[in-house]
């Protein structure tokens, strides 16, 4: 982790001032923030940068973002570090995004790092990056964030089948099975279940198809389906 100089957790008159000003605009668009303390002001401008965001003024957003990344404790700056990558990622400025993304990894929040670590490694696996994709969605896998975790685990797997470590993906899979989440844990599940199927482990590959459907998700339950259609037909 980066250490931060301890210059930078002292409020300053300027940032005293930037405080005041926010409490102000956050009330003028309807957050509460009767009862918000010097060390909540932070947490405060990320809400109302989400709120300024979703209202449609992103320049905006995104300059309350940048300024906490830099005069925010170090724990906010995580948190707006992320929320900076995901509103860059989202108009498409790949590079603002991975720039945004690496400071929340580095920075001491757990939460912020876990689902940046997230984002940049699929965004890097995307890129070809594969190398430094396995080495942060390892980072978002390991973490506890009951998000980042199981979704790390999948695209982790993912990426480990593509390259042929099959044993590796496996154990990968095997993780976001165990979570029991809702969409990552049937994914991974498919996946494992073709897996088994490509190396001769067609009973566990054939149950593995069978607990998916019967989860009746969306998306993979079909998935499943034709994976379990086309395994009997091969056994014929």
């Amino acid at each position: 982790m980066r250490w931060w100089p301890e210059r930078w957790r002292r409020r300053t008159a300027e940032s005293d001032s930037f405080a005041d000003l926010l409490l102000a605009a956050a009330r003028e668009r309807g957050i509460p923030a009767e009862r918000v303390n010097d060390s909540d002001v932070e947490d405060l401008a990320i809400a109302m940068a989400k709120n300024t965001y979703e209202k449609g003024d992103i320049a905006a957003a995104e300059k309350m973002l940048r300024l906490i990344t830099v005069k925010g404790r170090p724990s906010a700056a995580g948190m707006a570090a992320f929320n900076l990558g995901v509103m860059l990622e989202s108009r498409g400025d790949a590079r603002g995004a991975r720039h945004a993304y690496r400071m929340a990894v580095d920075l001491p929040d757990r939460d912020a790092a876990a689902m940046a670590a997230l984002n940049l490694g699929i965004i890097l696996f995307h890129e070809g990056d594969t190398e430094q994709a396995r080495t942060l969605l390892t980072i978002a896998m390991e973490s506890s964030h009951p998000q980042a975790a199981p979704k790390g685990a999948f695209n982790l797997g993912g990426l480990l089948a593509r390259e042929g470590r099959t044993e590796e993906a496996m154990r990968a899979l095997q993780r976001a099975v165990d979570s029991g989440h809702p969409d990552e844990s049937p994914g991974a599940l498919t996946q494992l279940g073709a897996l088994w199927f490509t190396t001769g482990r067609v009973a566990e590959a054939e149950a593995a198809f069978e607990r998916v459907i019967a989860t009746r998700h969306p998306e993979f339950a079909a998935m499943a389906h034709a994976c379990l259609l086309d395994l009997r037909r091969q056994r014929r």
